[in-house]
C-alpha cells in the first residue's frame, strides 16, 4: 500500500486507488463479497467509497453545471477558438436543451452510480459479522444509516433534476419510475429513519445528524415545487432546530472567509455540517479552478495548473459599461462596494480577502509569499502580449468596432471576458496551501436562510430580515453595518431583494437554479436569455437512459 493512499485513509477514511472520473459504473458484484471484506480497514474502504464519488457528483462537472450555468449568475462564454464544445454552453444558458444533452445525462448517471455503490454495501454490511472483524453492532448501524443517507442525498438531485424517477435498492432488480410523491416519501423516511443512529460529531467527510436533518430541511423546502405539496412549515421546524443545537453544536462563523478555508490550517470552521476533504496530489479540489481560471492565472496565483478559461460570472455591464437593467443576474454588481466578498481577491501575510478576480492581473510577490508584484500579467490569445484586465462584461473588444458590432453573447467572449470566482480560495502552492481546501455541501448559514425564508413566505419579514443578518453581519464593516442590515432598514427585503440574497449567500454552492425555481423566476430573462417559451423546470429523461431501460418513458412535460 502507497503512502499516498495510507494518507488518503487520514483524509477520507478511504482506501482506495482510483477517483470518478469516468461514468463507467465499476463491476463490485465481481467481487464476492466473503473475498473482499478481510478486516476492519476493507470494510471502512467499502464505506467511505460512496462518500468519494459523492464529492465528484456534486462538485466535479454536470451536477454543478445543471445548476449553475443554466441560471443566472455563471456562464461559460465562447472565447474565440475556445469554449464552443459543441454549443453545450449556450444551450444551457438560454434553455435550449434537448434530450441528448450529455451533461443531462450525466446528471442521471452520476447519482445513479452513487446509489449502487450504498446499495451494494449496505447489503454485503447487512450480512457481516461486525464483531469478528474486530467492530461493534453499533458500528454496523452508523455505517449503514450513513450509506441510507447518503443514498438520500443522491435522490434529492434526481427528484430535483427529473421528478419522475426509478427508486432502487436493489441492484439486482431493474425497475421503472417511480411518482414524484412517492420519490420524496422515500428520501424522507431514509433521511428520518436514519437520523437518530447518525453521531453528532462525525469523521471529516461523513455524515452526521445535523446533516440528515439538513438533508431533510432542503427536502421541506421544495416539497411545493417537486410534489404540489407545501411543507414550508416542517422545513422551518428542522432547520431551527439544526440551529438551536438539537443535532449537534454548530454556528455562525464570524469570519466570512472561514466556511470556505476548511483543510487550509488546523482552524475547523464551526458553521460547516457536512464536508468533503481535499489534500494535494491525494485527492484534489480541482475541477473548479480548470473550468475557471485563465491558463495565465497560475503566474499570479503561484501554482502549476493552467486553467481551462471557461466560467465566469455572467456579466453585469453591456458593452458601453452600463449596468444592465435586467432584475436577474448581475452577480457581481449585487455585492454592495461595502461587501468584504467584493474586494479583489489577494492573499495577505496572514492570508487572503476578496472573492473574485477583476481587473488588472499581476505577477504572485515571491519575495514577499504573497500578494502581486508590479509585473502585469500577458494574454495569450485575443490580448496576446497584451495586459490581461478581467472585465465584467462579455465582447469582441480586441477586434474593435468590427468586434462591438457583434454584440454581447455566450458566444462573443473573448479571454479577459468576465469576472472569476475564487470564494473557494486559490492560494500559493509554494506555501502548500494550493488544492488542499475542503468543500462545505451543508453550512449552518443555509439553516438560517431556509428558516428565514419560510418566515418571509409567512409574512413576518422583520423575523426573516433578523434570521438573514445574524449571517450577514460578518460581510459587512462595523461602521457599515447599520445601512446594510436588513432589520435596521426592513423596507429593503422584497421578494426580489430575498432571491438577490440567496444569490449572494450561496453563490456557486449549487443552490441557484434550484432557488430560482422556487421562487418562480427560473423563467425569466436575464443577460442573452429571453423569457423562457416552455416550461423548463425538469430536465428531460435522458435518451440513453430510456434507450437503456425500457420500463421507462418520457415524463417531461414538453419532451413527451
Amino acid at each position: 500500500m502507497t503512502k499516498n493512499i495510507f494518507k488518503l485513509i487520514l483524509l477520507f477514511g478511504l482506501i482506495l486507488s482510483t477517483g470518478c472520473t469516468n461514468l463507467d459504473e465499476e463491476p463490485f458484484s465481481d467481487i464476492v463479497a466473503q473475498n473482499y471484506y478481510q478486516d476492519k480497514n476493507s470494510i471502512i474502504a467499502a464505506l467511505v467509497r460512496p462518500f468519494e464519488h459523492g464529492h465528484w457528483c456534486g462538485w466535479d462537472g454536470d451536477r454543478w453545471y445543471l445548476q449553475e450555468l443554466t441560471a443566472d449568475q455563471f456562464t461559460w462564454s465562447q472565447k474565440g477558438r475556445h469554449g464552443y464544445d459543441g454549443g453545450n454552453w449556450i444551450r444551457l444558458h438560454r434553455h435550449e436543451w434537448t434530450v441528448e444533452e450529455g451533461v443531462i445525462n450525466g446528471s442521471w448517471v452520476g447519482p445513479y452510480q452513487g446509489i449502487v455503490q450504498c446499495n451494494t454495501f449496505i447489503a454485503d454490511f447487512q450480512k457481516l459479522d461486525y464483531p469478528s472483524y474486530g467492530l461493534t453492532d453499533a458500528d454496523k448501524a452508523d455505517h449503514i444509516g450513513q450509506l441510507r443517507t447518503l443514498r438520500a442525498w443522491y435522490y434529492l438531485f434526481l427528484i430535483d433534476f427529473f421528478r419522475s424517477v426509478p427508486i432502487s435498492i436493489d441492484n439486482s432488480t431493474v425497475v421503472g419510475q417511480s411518482t414524484p410523491q412517492e420519490v420524496f416519501d422515500f428520501i424522507e423516511l431514509e433521511l428520518k429513519e436514519s437520523l437518530p443512529g447518525l453521531p453528532e460529531v462525525a469523521i471529516t467527510g461523513r455524515m452526521n445528524k445535523a446533516a440528515a436533518a439538513g438533508l431533510l430541511a432542503r427536502l421541506y423546502l421544495n416539497a411545493e415545487v417537486w410534489t404540489g405539496k407545501n411543507r414550508y412549515a416542517d422545513a422551518k421546524k428542522v432547520a431551527q432546530d439544526v440551529i438551536s443545537g438539537t443535532y449537534g453544536d454548530f454556528s455562525i462563523d464570524p469570519d466570512y472567509r472561514g466556511p470556505f478555508s476548511d483543510g487550509l490550517t488546523e482552524r475547523k470552521s464551526p458553521e460547516n455540517i457536512w464536508v468533503f476533504p481535499h489534500a494535494r496530489n491525494i485527492y484534489e479540489f480541482g475541477w473548479m479552478y480548470d473550468a475557471f481560471m485563465h491558463y495565465q492565472a497560475k503566474y499570479s496565483l503561484d501554482n502549476n495548473k493552467g486553467g481551462w478559461n471557461g466560467v465566469h460570472l455572467s456579466p453585469s455591464r453591456d458593452l458601453n459599461g452600463a449596468l444592465y437593467s435586467y432584475k436577474l443576474g448581475k452577480p457581481y454588481e449585487k455585492y454592495g462596494n461595502d461587501d468584504f466578498r467584493k474586494q479583489p481577491f489577494h492573499t495577505t501575510a496572514t492570508g487572503y480577502d476578496g472573492f473574485f478576480l477583476i481587473g488588472q492581473q499581476y505577477r504572485f510577490d515571491f519575495s514577499k509569499g504573497y500578494g502581486f508584484t508590479d509585473e502585469m500579467i500577458l494574454g495569450t490569445e485575443e490580448w496576446n502580449e497584451k495586459p490581461l484586465n478581467y472585465v465584467d462584461q462579455v465582447g469582441r473588444f480586441s477586434e474593435g468596432a468590427t468586434g462591438i458590432a457583434k454584440g454581447s453573447h455566450v458566444e462573443t467572449g473573448e479571454e479577459n471576458s468576465g469576472v472569476r470566482f475564487l470564494k473557494f480560495p486559490w492560494l500559493p502552492d509554494s506555501k502548500g496551501l494550493f488544492m488542499n481546501n475542503h468543500v462545505a455541501e451543508i453550512r449552518l448559514a443555509e439553516m438560517y436562510y431556509i428558516v428565514a425564508e419560510c418566515m418571509f413566505r409567512e409574512g413576518d419579514v422583520n423575523g426573516a430580515a433578523k434570521m438573514l443578518d445574524t449571517v450577514r453581519k460578518r460581510n459587512f464593516p462595523a461602521d457599515k453595518w447599520a445601512a446594510n442590515s436588513y432589520e435596521a432598514n426592513p423596507s429593503k427585503l422584497t421578494e426580489d431583494e430575498f432571491v438577490d440574497e440567496l444569490g449572494r449567500e450561496f453563490l456557486g454552492e449549487r443552490h441557484r437554479r434550484t432557488d430560482l425555481i422556487r421562487w418562480e423566476r427560473f423563467s425569466q430573462e436575464w443577460w442573452d436569455k429571453p423569457a423562457d417559451s416552455r416550461d423548463n423546470t425538469i430536465f428531460p429523461i435522458p435518451a440513453r437512459a430510456l434507450n437503456s431501460n425500457n420500463l421507462l418513458k418520457q415524463t417531461t412535460p414538453g419532451f413527451e
